[in-house]
C-alpha cells in the first residue's frame, strides 16, 4: 500500500479520541490554514490511517478499547520516528506521564484541559515541525553540495588552474573569506551554513547562491 506523504507546506494531523464530541472540538479548534486534519476514534482504525498516511502531528487519547494511547504512540514512533504525538487523557497519574514521555511523547494533557492549554501545546508543536523541516532541507542542500564538490575534486586532474577571482563586493563583510588562500575542505561545511543563511536573510537571490556555491567549490578543488 502506498503511503500518502506529508506535505512541504502544510500540517498533517490525526486526532484519535473515542469521545466523538471532544474529538470534533478538537478538530474544529485546530483547524486553521495549511493543517489537515483526520479524525478517527478507535486506536485500531489510528493505526490503520497512519500505514496510509504520514502524519505530521498526532493527538490521540490514552485510554480506549482494544487498542489504546501508548500502542498507537509506540507505533507512530517506531514507523515515523519524527511525528510528534500529544497525549491527551482523563486517567491522568504521573506514572503513565512518566510512561508516555519515555516511549516518546511530545506533550501530556490531562482532562478536562482548557482550549487555550490545548492550543499553545499544538502551536508549539507545529513551529517545531517546521523548523525541523527547514533544516532536514537544508541538509539534504549540504549535502548536494558536498557531492558536487567531491566530483570536482575527481575532475579537477583534467582541468587546468583557473585564476582566483575575488568577486564579491567590499560592503558584503563576512563572504570575502571564502576566496582566502587559508580556504579548505576542513571548514567547507560551516562556509556553505553561512552561504545558506545569507539566501535565507534574504542578502543572496537563489541564482546568486547557486553561483557563489558553485565558484567556490571549483575553488577548494583547485586548491587541494
Amino acid at each position: 500500500m502506498e503511503i500518502k506523504e506529508r506535505s512541504e507546506t502544510g500540517v498533517r494531523i490525526l486526532i484519535v479520541d473515542d469521545e466523538r464530541a471532544v474529538a470534533s472540538i478538537l478538530r474544529d479548534l485546530l483547524s486553521a490554514g495549511g493543517r489537515s486534519i483526520d479524525v478517527c476514534h478507535d486506536g485500531v482504525e489510528a493505526i490503520e490511517l497512519m500505514q496510509e498516511n504520514a502524519y505530521d502531528l498526532i493527538i490521540v487519547d490514552l485510554v480506549m478499547p482494544r487498542v489504546g494511547g501508548l500502542e498507537v504512540l509506540r507505533f507512530a514512533k517506531k514507523t515515523r520516528p519524527d511525528t510528534i504525538v500529544v497525549i491527551i487523557t482523563g486517567h491522568a497519574s504521573l506514572e503513565t506521564a512518566i510512561t508516555a514521555i519515555k516511549e516518546g511523547a511530545y506533550d501530556y494533557i490531562k482532562k478536562p484541559c482548557k482550549l487555550d492549554e490545548i492550543k499553545i501545546v499544538v502551536d508549539n508543536a507545529i513551529e517545531k515541525i517546521m523548523l525541523n523541516r527547514e533544516n532536514r532541507n537544508l541538509m539534504i542542500k549540504l549535502q548536494d553540495a558536498y557531492n558536487e564538490l567531491i566530483a570536482l575534486k575527481k575532475e579537477k586532474c583534467k582541468e587546468e588552474r583557473i585564476a582566483n577571482i575575488n568577486f564579491f563586493p567590499s560592503n558584503m563583510p563576512g563572504l570575502h573569506y571564502l576566496y582566502e588562500s587559508g580556504s579548505s575542505l576542513g571548514n567547507c561545511v560551516d562556509q556553505l551554513k553561512e552561504l545558506s543563511s545569507l539566501r535565507e536573510s534574504g542578502a543572496l537571490t537563489e541564482a546568486e547562491f547557486n553561483a557563489l556555491k558553485k565558484r567556490y567549490l571549483r575553488s577548494i578543488s583547485l586548491q587541494e
